[in-house]
């Protein structure tokens, strides 16, 4: 994470969204962990973080209902 005062461990960067995204949805990366240098990258970033997030949720939603569904056994003779 970034601490005012420590220049030297600082990459300043840009990122396509759509990998911004990516890494937003695979967990890699925290918009808590990202400083934005401009107004519009950090509304850029609050939004693709909240759909990444929703995302993240309705996937763990799916993946749960289809861990919690029986499967049949079926029995042998």
């Amino acid at each position: 994470m970034y601490h005012h005062g420590d220049l030297q461990n600082v990459v300043q960067l840009e990122i396509s969204s759509e990998k911004l995204a990516l890494l937003f949805e695979s967990g890699l990366i925290c918009a808590a962990e990202i400083r934005c240098l401009t107004t519009e990258s950090k509304q850029q970033v609050a939004e693709l973080c909240l759909s990444s997030c929703a995302k993240r949720i309705a996937c763990n939603i799916t993946l749960l209902q289809t861990l919690s569904t029986p499967i049949p056994i079926k029995k042998s003779i």
